[in-house]
């Protein structure tokens, strides 16, 4: 008599499963490394919008009120040597370090509004001067936290810091800086330190290389 065993092997083998876990590991070893770059991508891409906000905000403060624009070029602030990769070209120069945004480790800097530790650019919570203008534009308030001030893309970039001894941390802040060579404002992301807030890359105006890839 014969044996009829059609219909009692339906299910999956072990070695079927093996196979389609093998297919599936291949496909996420091809697959991840090309999602994370387009997640960055799209992170850049936020960051460049958001400089340029910022960037807006800030010359519609010096529009406002003259006296935050003459402050700004005359502030003798913490110096910074930046260096930037545009074109693929690196360039190096000095920065004066004006407005950060971000955590400043202390009551009242506690929130992610733009503030610093000079009285010449006005009141965080007024309507007047670089720091209550900047913060209305933007509409960031020192009362509560606003994580869409914070940089999209955080990666740390090694060498950069003003000298050896420095971690370098993921970026956590923006940065306005007046170029000391021709008072050019720039928008920087930052790291927590040293300064309150280190210039890591140039987001506005011609932003660094790694924006483009």
């Amino acid at each position: 008599m014969r044996n009829d065993r059609s219909g009692k092997n339906s299910g999956i083998s072990l070695i079927e499963l093996i196979i389609v876990i093998s297919i599936m590991a291949v496909l996420v070893g091809i697959l991840s490394p090309m999602f994370l770059k387009y997640i960055n991508k799209a992170r850049k891409s936020k960051d460049l919008v958001t400089a340029d906000q910022i960037a807006r905000a800030a010359n519609t403060a010096f529009v406002e009120n003259p006296d935050a624009y003459d402050a700004f070029m005359s502030f003798k602030g913490l110096h910074t040597d930046v260096s930037v990769t545009y074109n693929g070209e690196t360039k190096s120069y000095g920065v004066q370090q004006i407005a950060a945004s971000g955590k400043q480790g202390t009551t009242p800097y506690n929130s992610n509004c733009f503030n610093g530790g000079s009285s010449v650019f006005g009141n965080k919570e007024g309507s007047t001067g670089l720091y209550g203008v900047l913060n209305r534009e933007m509409g960031l308030s020192t009362r509560e936290m606003n994580s869409s001030i914070i940089p999209s893309y955080t990666e740390p970039r090694v060498g950069a810091g003003p000298k050896a001894g420095y971690s370098y941390t993921k970026l956590d802040r923006w940065r306005i800086v007046r170029r000391e060579s021709d008072g050019r404002l720039e928008v920087w992301s930052a790291q927590a330190s040293p300064g309150g807030g280190y210039p890591i890359y140039r987001v506005w105006p011609e932003p660094d290389d790694i924006y483009k890839q």
